[in-house]
């Protein structure tokens, strides 16, 4: 099966975007992800998923803590600037994000699985900040999208 056809295909399932946040002495390594998903809700658990080819795999794999924010429509440049260009956020920037967003996820390291070419990380929430009524940053067919309702 060739990867283009299949990136082709599941491109046309529309997907919310959250931005991992891994602390690190000096602020936060983020990676912007669309593989995100609830996988229990008791006890409450997350998971996402990362190319084991990724630059961004250190940085997360020996994390024991994860923040997850949830973005909103407005943080399209946010989201854009951590997939492409940057991966470390300082303090002020973190703070900023959460404040932004429509929900923030405090979770702990509960597992970590190899499954093909991505590791996939499942989350024990402990935490859940206040959720916003916002609208949320979706990608759907390769580029961002806006819900009207």
């Amino acid at each position: 099966m060739k990867i283009n056809k299949l990136k082709s295909a599941l491109s046309n399932y529309p997907t919310g975007i959250a931005c991992v946040f891994a602390k690190t002495k000096n602020g936060y390594n983020a990676i912007i992800v669309n593989s995100f998903t609830s996988v229990s809700l008791n006890p409450p658990i997350v998971a996402w998923c990362l190319d084991k080819k990724s630059s961004k795999l250190n940085a997360f794999k020996d994390s024991k803590s994860q923040t997850i924010a949830i973005l909103c429509n407005n943080q399209k440049k946010f989201a854009n600037q951590i997939a492409f260009h940057k991966d470390k956020v300082n303090n002020l920037e973190f703070d900023k994000v959460l404040k932004m967003s429509i929900c923030s996820l405090y979770c702990s390291m509960l597992k970590k699985i190899k499954v093909g070419d991505h590791l996939i990380f499942f989350m024990s929430i402990t935490k859940i900040s206040s959720i916003k009524k916002l609208k949320p940053l979706v990608y759907y067919k390769k580029k961002y999208i806006y819900l009207d309702k």
